[in-house]
């Protein structure tokens, strides 16, 4: 990575790459694999979890060598290893964005006698692997481990590399989490605009607003965060308003997206804060659509979740009362922790349901489940002519 230009033209390519992934999740594996190129990189594990408890709550894994998947493995890590790996306690209270070194986070002793550290990670690629903690949506951690040969030390160029590409994987989560949460995963550019639960907009190259759609434009109508004047997007908070006008510009003119926070200057309805995510769109020369759209802000409040009926549930699976239950609480975004606490029941009680809804949907990991529960309930309300 010596050369500036080719360094600059890797990372350009693998930020066009990760953007282009925020709206089709399998172009993931194809950023990994730039990534892999650019930093010489052995593998690559992407996680979102959940709870804070000593199991860890995977809501995604994906675990990649060279852009392929290794399901195999990734499995036996989160079914056999992954509740007794040491790291994970300790990278979940990293600061955000901060790269640590494997050596740097198991002890010496552990070194030697941890069953992750001594067994499953020599056998399945290397110890020589960077751990980082980036802050998701929904009380979740996103965890990137980045793995390279036993005998290839990194470079500070290559750390360097990797540290200006976090806030783009973190984007690029931010955003899937986003629309997974709207049940827009797989919407189409046209699609989005009609999506009740989430606040979209299209920009035009200057910034401009184009269009809204009915939810964006009640979330501006509060204005308590963010509201539209002279067609442009103004920040509540004048400090926010300066990021704000760089990150837009950022994308509508360079192409580069982002996520931030907004603050509220007000009260009542409207009032909490909310995440806007800008995302470039590229120019579609097949579509007679002369607008020139640049880019699409989607507008999230934090506290705002997929609402699932426990009865569509019970009824589409034959499950108990409980077990729906839990099941709807799962996939509203609930952790284990949070079910036992707002149900009253013991967290033994409450896993041991999850595992029967395991075995009842067919199903092995709790994001699969979760995606199941909300695939079936969005379409039994829209059956019902609910929506």
């Amino acid at each position: 990575m010596a050369n500036p230009l080719g360094v600059a033209a890797q990372l350009k390519s693998c930020v066009a790459t990760l953007q282009e992934a925020a709206f089709d999740e399998d172009r993931w594996a194809a950023a990994s694999r730039s990534i892999d190129d650019a930093c010489g990189l052995l593998s690559s594990h992407l996680v979102v979890l959940a709870g804070r408890h000593s199991v860890p709550e995977f809501r995604f894994s994906r675990a990649l060598i060279r852009g392929e998947a290794v399901a195999e493995v990734e499995r036996i890590y989160v079914e056999e290893y992954a509740f007794r790996d040491e790291r994970v306690p300790r990278v979940r209270d990293l600061p955000n964005a901060r790269l640590v070194h494997n050596r740097e986070i198991y002890t010496a002793q552990e070194r030697r006698t941890s069953a992750v550290y001594s067994s499953f990670l020599p056998r399945v690629g290397s110890n020589n692997q960077l751990n980082v903690r980036l802050d998701g949506l929904h009380d979740t951690d996103i965890v990137w481990v980045v793995t390279k040969p036993a005998d290839r030390d990194w470079t500070s160029e290559q750390a360097a590399f990797l540290e200006r590409l976090l806030p783009h994987v973190a984007h690029f989560v931010r955003v899937r989490q986003a629309l997974a949460a709207a049940d827009a995963r797989d919407s189409s550019l046209a699609g989005l605009i009609e999506r009740a639960g989430l606040g979209v907009l299209f920009l035009d190259r200057q910034g401009r607003v184009l269009e809204v759609n009915p939810r964006g434009r009640a979330l501006l109508s509060f204005g308590h965060c963010l509201a539209e004047s002279d067609g442009r997007l103004r920040a509540s908070w004048r400090g926010d308003d300066a990021r704000l006008g760089r990150l837009l510009s950022a994308c509508c003119e360079d192409g580069v997206g982002g996520t931030m926070t907004l603050r509220s200057a007000g009260n009542g309805a409207g009032a909490g804060p909310l995440v806007l995510h800008a995302c470039p769109v590229p120019p579609d020369l097949t579509s007679f659509d002369t607008r020139g759209i640049a880019a699409q802000v989607l507008l999230t409040e934090p506290e705002a979740g997929p609402t699932v009926d426990p009865r569509l549930v019970a009824e589409a699976y034959d499950l108990t009362r409980t077990e729906s239950q839990v099941a709807a609480l799962l996939a509203e975004g609930r952790t284990v922790g949070e079910i036992v606490a707002s149900t009253g029941r013991k967290e033994s009680t409450v896993r041991w349901h999850v595992r029967n809804l395991h075995s009842k949907l067919g199903v092995h990991r709790q994001a699969d489940l979760v995606r199941l529960v909300l695939a079936t309930a969005v379409g039994a309300t829209q059956f019902n002519g609910e929506e």
